[in-house]
């Protein structure tokens, strides 16, 4: 698994973290843009919300608060959170 010790290095790449937000959310790549309300525009609900969440602990290694949950509202909000959570890590 040295791609995760790289993702730590190198922070959090943000084109990895729009794929694996799609692939939850099972959409193309492409709807989940910077700008997208992930629970508006893309109908993510509570339960996909945590999906993602366990998800983005499983793959930078971190742990994300319950209640961090509900700011995961879009990809830069998620982006930034990782970013400070790795760096901490």
């Amino acid at each position: 698994m040295s791609d995760v010790s790289e993702n730590r290095a190198a922070g959090v790449d943000l084109e990895e973290l729009r794929a694996l937000i799609a692939e939850e959310l099972e959409l193309p790549v492409a709807e989940v843009t910077d700008e997208a309300d992930l629970k508006t525009d893309l109908a993510m609900d509570s339960l996909t919300a945590m999906e993602v969440a366990v998800q983005l602990e499983k793959k930078y290694r971190i742990k994300i608060e319950e209640d961090e949950i509900p700011s995961l509202t879009s990809l830069p909000a998620i982006h930034r959170l990782l970013t400070a959570k790795v760096g901490t890590a």
